[in-house]
């Protein structure tokens, strides 16, 4: 298999919002932190109501401390070179799709039924049902 040198990713820097109108932030945010703010702050203002956000009192934690951290959090961290919500995705997803594959598309077995245990991790077996 030959590899293609692609530069694409040189090119795709997210912008940074240094100020909004004459206003002058005290610390550069990108689209995507502003946006996670923005999300999860409607997100708080929607389920403020509803137990776990109805026991917070302060209105600064609540409509300023959760969305701030939330953002920190998704903007920040990562799992395995992802950040957050691209990791939570791929789990899912692998949850969700079949096992059992070729070329990325499902095998389905007509005359043959998977009946044998397969070991997967040498200390675990797994038996399939009938």
């Amino acid at each position: 298999m030959k590899k293609l040198k692609s530069y694409t990713s040189i090119w795709s820097v997210e912008k940074v919002i240094y100020a909004i109108n004459d206003f002058k932030l005290p610390f550069p945010i990108t689209f995507s932190q502003m946006a996670w703010f923005v999300s999860s702050l409607f997100i708080v203002m929607l389920l403020g109501d509803l137990p776990p956000l109805s026991f917070i009192d302060g209105a600064l934690l609540k409509y300023v401390g959760i969305p701030v951290s939330l953002t920190w959090f998704m903007s920040q961290k990562t799992f395995d070179g992802k950040k957050p919500y691209r990791f939570i995705q791929t789990t899912i997803t692998y949850f969700f799709r079949p096992k059992v594959t070729y070329a990325g598309k499902i095998v389905k077995f007509e005359k043959e039924s998977m009946n044998q245990d397969t070991t997967i991790v040498r200390s675990e077996l797994i038996e399939l049902p009938n």
